[in-house]
């Protein structure tokens, strides 16, 4: 697809984004009702936006409960890249990036791991707790507007905030386990297949649906350019006012994503080039100023790996 389709295309694509978001589940025949857009071409236009990953998920984002937890640590290798490549296939990790900066390797677990004893670990970075991943809706679509946006609604932060959000009980078994693992990059993918080949019964998948939300968030990833055209940059702030940084930033023109991590914001935020990263960077330095963080810490995401 060229670059010009894609552009003429994308008023569309955010519109079936926006449905997306607001009803993760919405069937098709509803989104050609509410988008006034052919039945035939959104299942073209969604097709094209996870080909070219303007459109990523729905995803579902687990809720810490008392019974789970999830861990993040940022990490310091010797030999980054080897390890990284080290940790494929690693016991209880979720999630792994590649990083240039202050770390070299983001770990997610689902549970706590001692990585001192590991070779090569030169340090620690963090260690903490993480929080339930929140992707709040893209809303701005020019990037010089959400700077001025983002300026704008910048103020001194009063009332102390965490983004931190903790369901009670994770009652899953392992037919619920089952169908998270299969169905976490994208609740929309047909279903029945999947199911044979679990062999899972479809009442089984509609109540695990239906209950879903008590247990996770669903959100999906919006990127107009393709994510494969943006700079990923991992952002961590120490902050007692994280609900107040993340409407800030995320009124960026692309998926931002957050959680907490212990006293920490962590944010990926993504940017198309020199320009952008250096407005970005100006604007946290302002929010450093106003008080909205004490420290923050960076790095730049060069592989990604689930």
């Amino acid at each position: 697809m060229s670059r010009i389709s894609n552009e003429k295309r994308l008023p569309k694509y955010y519109r079936l984004y926006d449905q997306i978001y607001d009803n993760p589940s919405i069937p098709l025949h509803q989104l050609t009702k509410n988008t006034g857009i052919a039945r035939s071409t959104v299942s073209r236009y969604l097709r094209e936006m996870h080909e070219h990953s303007i459109l990523k998920g729905p995803m579902i984002f687990l809720l810490p409960a008392q019974n789970y937890h999830e861990h993040i640590s940022l990490l310091k290798f010797d030999h980054p890249v080897k390890a990284y490549e080290r940790f494929r296939g690693f016991p209880h990790l979720m999630y792994r990036s590649l990083c240039s900066g202050e770390w070299h390797l983001l770990l997610i677990c689902s549970t706590l791991m001692n990585f001192s004893a590991l070779k090569g670990v030169e340090a620690c970075v963090l260690q903490e707790v993480k929080g339930a991943t929140y992707l709040p809706k893209v809303t701005v679509h020019d990037w010089d507007l959400s700077m001025e946006q983002m300026r704008t609604e910048m103020a001194h932060p009063e009332e102390k905030s965490y983004l931190y959000e903790e369901t009670s009980w994770n009652s899953w078994k392992e037919k619920e386990w089952t169908l998270y693992h299969q169905f976490k990059h994208n609740i929309r993918i047909q279903a029945v297949p999947i199911l044979k080949k679990c062999q899972i019964r479809y009442e089984h998948y509609q109540k695990w649906m239906l209950t879903l939300t008590d247990f996770a968030r669903i959100y999906p990833a919006f990127y107009p350019k393709g994510l494969k055209h943006y700079f990923l940059f991992d952002f961590l702030f120490k902050s007692d006012y994280q609900n107040q940084l993340v409407d800030i930033l995320r009124l960026l023109p692309s998926t931002a994503v957050f959680f907490s991590a212990g006293a920490y914001l962590f944010a990926r935020l993504a940017v198309l080039d020199r320009k952008e990263k250096d407005d970005l960077l100006s604007l946290i330095f302002q929010l450093g100023e106003n008080g909205y963080f004490t420290e923050f810490h960076q790095a730049m995401v060069i592989s990604t790996s689930e």
